[in-house]
């Protein structure tokens, strides 16, 4: 959904990498997307991430054992970590990175929309508010061409949880809490 609303709604060059094992439910997987927030450059030369990281979002115990502090910019405008604790139960860099965004996303997308799926709807939100690389406009009209007709207002209802949830870290970030 990153590289359809930076890149058709936007109209920045973005490309995205992953990896996914054989074990790729439960197991470690990885994506990296990039975008190239320079209207004027039409493709991008290296399609991978490079550390540091502007955003990095982990959701499984694997992933988070392997990240170090230095993973993510520590400047003012960017160096973001959202991180699930329903998934992640030690994550020892996360308190030492000073924008380290704890949300229960899985457990949310579950309880609040019966399906863990809305959990990338929920992220999807998290990161436009928190990036803002793309609008909200192109965000939502990008989640009407991904998901099903009929999840639509749920992936909408997903979407403002998601937004509300980053707007609070923001005013938190903002008064000088982490």
């Amino acid at each position: 959904m990153i590289i359809m609303a930076s890149s058709i709604y936007e109209g920045l060059a973005a490309t995205q990498t992953e990896a996914y094992s054989a074990a790729a439910r439960g197991g470690k997987c990885w994506a990296e997307v990039v975008v190239d927030l320079d209207k004027s450059i039409e493709l991008i030369d290296y399609p991978k991430a490079l550390k540091p990281y502007d955003f990095l979002i982990v959701l499984s115990q694997e992933s988070a054992n392997d990240v170090k502090v230095n993973f993510v910019k520590s400047n003012n405008n960017t160096g973001f970590l959202v991180w699930d604790p329903s998934t992640i139960n030690k994550f020892r860099a996360a308190k030492k990175i000073s924008k380290a965004l704890s949300i229960p996303i899985q457990k949310l997308a579950v309880e609040k929309f019966g399906n863990i799926v809305f959990g990338n709807t929920i992220l999807f939100a998290i990161f436009t508010i928190l990036s803002g690389i793309f609008s909200e406009e192109s965000a939502l009209e990008t989640i009407k061409k991904f998901v099903p007709s009929s999840t639509l207002d749920a992936n909408i209802e997903a979407f403002e949880l998601g937004k509300q949830e980053a707007k609070k870290f923001l005013q938190k970030l903002k008064e000088g809490g982490s």
